[in-house]
């Protein structure tokens, strides 16, 4: 029987054959198969609200743009996309509380903010962005493009922006409808307004003996850890976790040059210094792809510091090293030294598109005004610009600037479509012509792969945790103490460990992982997971934890030692000084301000006692978190100003009202809601 009849007679079995082997093809054939059965789309969840993946990283390269264009170019990807990611978990926070409100913006409130009389502010201002002097100008071009002669694809541009518009604009209509009801609902009552001015209404001065507690040695206070559980249960909300914590220590090698590079370098740079000096320009550097050269030519008053500081040597020996700082060794030569006008004073005025060139110069320099010709003539014009003729990117038309008469409007053929006037020259200065030339210095591949040898070797041999923080040092590498969780994208604040964040929650406690490096391989980071907590709170075992504990019941017990060992040693002040061997000290306080001079902030035991002390009555000695104390109230300062409704209405809401709250926001609307970031899923992790 043939093959083909064979597959004829037995059809489901061979199907399902194929079905196998192109599951198994598919399996293969992607690096992370098991994400075929999961939602590999969602890049966190909030509350059973998805955040799609693809929506996420056009966000964050709307940011990254925009961050470019303001200047950034160090831009910590990690730290972005988290920001990002963050701001769209508010963002679906703020939208299921509208929800909730049944907050709305109707067709006719968002019609009347685009394209009403007097549209919103904040629209008016984004359709200017796009270049149009209004909303219905846009809406026009965009859905009436025949009439303005656009192409297709330039509607379909125009109707995408005006959608985005409305989107905005009814996005940030419902957030300053949901900001008057938050700001309208915390706001102080006569009992809220009165309470504020009775906190504040009387200020005590009091005469105080202090003994701190650190009078006291540490060793003979042993706090039991059944003291510490029994205070770690008393603030177990103080250590609640969202989600699961890595504790970790690692370590960071900075792939930078060898002793060995740097005289390499040095040697490079030396015999450069010697063939600039004997050859023309820097002929000697051509093809030279570790020198890299900057032609500069200005007056010195517009040189950078480095090559100003360095003026006199360079004029003196033509050729010098200007710098040797942070593997970067920067030279000069001197190309020549001329007098020319550095600035002229310009009018500009640009040309409308279709405009006859001819005969509008010849109406400018008629007496004409720029504004006087209507913008089919002149798109835009500005008078009295300074410019400066060394400026590289004038180069092309600084000889025809340089030509022109001056009070005669004229053109470049390198820039027709602007008509210029010179206004005034100022009169030549000294310009230096320099070439600055940069050798930055690179570690070699001899040094990388020692650094690499080296650090491979120091993880195969000390494979646990506690190997790994105990023998760094002696390897000559420094340990540090971190947290990562399933929303880290890195290590601490260091820039580019996404991956060694992603292999920490894929790991275990006591793994410690390979080398990992950075995008361009000039750090290195090793991880060893010490712990990991997986519950709703941090444990007290936490070593920072456990020692924020167990200093804070020893502060206790030393408290009541010395509360005990001063009571009624004394029947004054200037008795509880002497038994206390400290000098009597005096200062102010407020029930209603957390400060008081000479103390700690939020001394809420030495608030409340001085608050009910009557004028005279010693009280005393009491513990406060750092002290004992004894103290008198000597005088008691009521305030002159009476009850104003407004005024203190207005400082309870400044200091406990809905602008103080506004910065917790997030936090509120979040409640017991869980967010499930799933962030790191996108990303490999990768090690050495």
């Amino acid at each position: 029987m043939s093959a083909l009849e064979q597959i004829r007679q037995r059809p489901i079995l061979i199907i399902s054959i194929l079905g196998i082997a192109l599951l198994l093809f598919i399996l293969t054939a992607v690096d992370n198969p098991g994400e075929l059965f999961t939602d590999s789309h969602t890049v966190a969840e909030v509350d059973g609200q998805k955040i799609d993946y693809m929506e996420f990283q056009r966000r964050v390269e709307q940011q990254s743009e925009q961050m470019r264009q303001q200047g950034h170019t160090d831009i910590d990807n990690n730290r972005m996309q988290a920001q990002v990611l963050q701001q769209m978990v508010n963002q679906l926070l703020l939208k299921e509380e509208f929800k909730d409100l049944g907050l709305v913006v109707t067709d006719n409130e968002l019609s009347k903010a685009m394209l009403g009389d007097a549209p919103h502010p904040s629209v008016v201002r984004m359709v200017q962005q796009f270049g149009f002097p209004s909303a219905q100008e846009l809406y026009d071009y965009a859905f009436n493009s025949n009439k303005y002669g656009l192409q297709p694809d330039q509607a379909r541009q125009l109707q995408d922006a005006w959608t985005a518009l409305e989107k905005n604009t009814e996005d940030m209509m419902l957030s300053e409808k949901f900001n008057s009801l938050f700001a309208g609902a915390l706001t102080a009552n006569k009992l809220d307004a009165k309470a504020y001015y009775d906190d504040n209404a009387s200020t005590s001065t009091i005469a105080y003996a202090r003994k701190d507690l650190s009078s006291l040695p540490d060793d003979q206070f042993k706090p039991s850890e059944a003291d510490i559980n029994e205070l770690y249960n008393s603030e177990k909300n103080r250590f609640r976790i969202d989600e699961d914590q890595y504790l970790i220590d690692y370590i960071t090698v900075d792939v930078v040059p060898s002793k060995e590079d740097i005289a390499a370098a040095q040697a490079d740079v030396n015999k450069a210094l010697a063939q600039l000096k004997v050859t023309p320009g820097t002929e000697a550097l051509t093809g030279n792809s570790k020198f890299y050269v900057d032609r500069v030519s200005a007056p010195k008053s517009k040189l950078e510091g480095g090559l100003s500081r360095a003026l006199d040597r360079i004029l003196a020996d033509s050729v010098v090293t200007v710098s040797n700082f942070d593997n970067q060794f920067v030279l000069a030569k001197l190309l020549g030294v001329t007098n020319n006008v550095d600035s002229v004073l310009l009018d500009m005025a640009v040309f409308a598109e279709n405009a006859p060139v001819d005969s509008v110069l010849a109406k400018l320099n008629g007496g004409s005004r720029p504004a006087d010709l209507g913008e089919k003539l002149i798109a835009q014009s500005q008078d009295s610009v300074w410019i400066s003729l060394i400026d590289p990117q004038l180069a092309m038309i600084k000889d025809d600037i340089n030509a022109a008469a001056d009070g005669q409007y004229f053109t470049s053929k390198n820039n027709p479509g602007v008509a210029m006037k010179v206004r005034s020259r100022r009169a030549p200065v000294t310009i230096y012509d320099i070439a600055k030339i940069t050798y930055d210095v690179i570690p070699s591949n001899a040094t990388v792969n020692k650094l690499n040898s080296d650090f491979r070797n120091f993880l195969a041999t000390n494979d646990t945790p506690e190997k790994f923080a105990a023998a760094a040092p002696k390897a000559g590498y420094n340990v540090m103490e971190g947290v990562v969780t399933p929303s880290t994208l890195g290590i601490g604040s260091i820039q580019d460990t996404r991956n060694a964040a992603k292999w920490t929650i894929d790991n275990k406690k006591g793994a410690v992982s390979g080398v990992f490096s950075n995008d361009n391989d000039s750090r290195l980071i090793a991880v060893a997971v010490k712990d990991v907590y997986d519950g709703d709170f941090i444990p007290a075992s936490n070593t920072r934890v456990h020692e924020y504990l167990e200093n804070k019941v020893r502060a206790r017990m030393k408290g009541e030692k010395l509360v005990a060992d001063y009571k009624g040693k004394a029947k004054d002040i200037a008795g509880y000084a002497a038994a206390m061997k400290v000098s009597v000290d005096t200062t102010t306080v407020t029930f209603g301000q957390p400060m008081v001079q000479g103390f700690a902030p939020f001394q809420a035991a030495l608030n409340a006692n001085v608050a009910v002390a009557k004028q005279g009555q010693l009280v005393g000695p009491i513990a406060l978190d750092d002290a004992v104390i004894v103290f008198n109230v000597t005088k008691i300062d009521k305030t002159a100003r009476p009850f104003d409704y407004t005024n203190d209405a207005m400082a309870y809401n400044q200091r406990e009202g809905a602008a103080i709250l506004q910065r917790s926001l997030p936090a509120i609307l979040l409640g017991n809601k869980k967010v499930d970031n799933r962030i790191q899923k996108f990303y490999s992790a990768d090690a050495r």
